[in-house]
């Protein structure tokens, strides 16, 4: 089962990126930071995807977009990347980064499970039998 990890520092946020991947049969880990977010990763490279919000204190999501990116273990991972602030040139950027995907805020259920469902296919298809 594929195992997403949220990361937002607000709850609401959190709360509704798992509901909306609900019943896409896979096991969701949230955390409010990218640090603590780097902390399950690093502990557990067993995920398939990661959600991240650009604006969070400690770490936000652009760093730990590029931290992630320059990790050897860590480098497949697709990751989409949420934002309520972002514009044009910062999510061309975050693309160009190396994000799989922008999520606008507000959020978009439909959106977030067609973009969460490709990225896992995707992964799928990349992983090696």
């Amino acid at each position: 089962m594929p195992r997403i990890l949220i990361v937002d520092d607000d709850p609401q946020s959190r709360h509704l990126l798992a509901r909306a991947v609900y019943g896409l049969d896979v096991v969701c880990h949230c955390c409010s930071d990218g640090i603590h977010a780097l902390d399950a990763l690093r502990c557990n490279p067993d995920y398939d995807l990661v959600i991240a919000d650009v604006a969070m204190p400690v770490l936000g999501g652009r760093q730990l977009l590029e931290v992630i990116r320059s990790d050897e273990d860590l480098c497949h991972l697709p990751v989409l990347i949420t934002s309520g602030v972002a514009g044009p040139t910062e999510i061309t950027q975050l693309l160009d980064l190396g994000a799989a995907a922008f999520l606008p805020k507000p959020l978009n259920v439909p959106f977030i499970r067609d973009s969460v469902a490709v990225c896992l296919d995707a992964a799928m298809v990349a992983t090696p039998a």
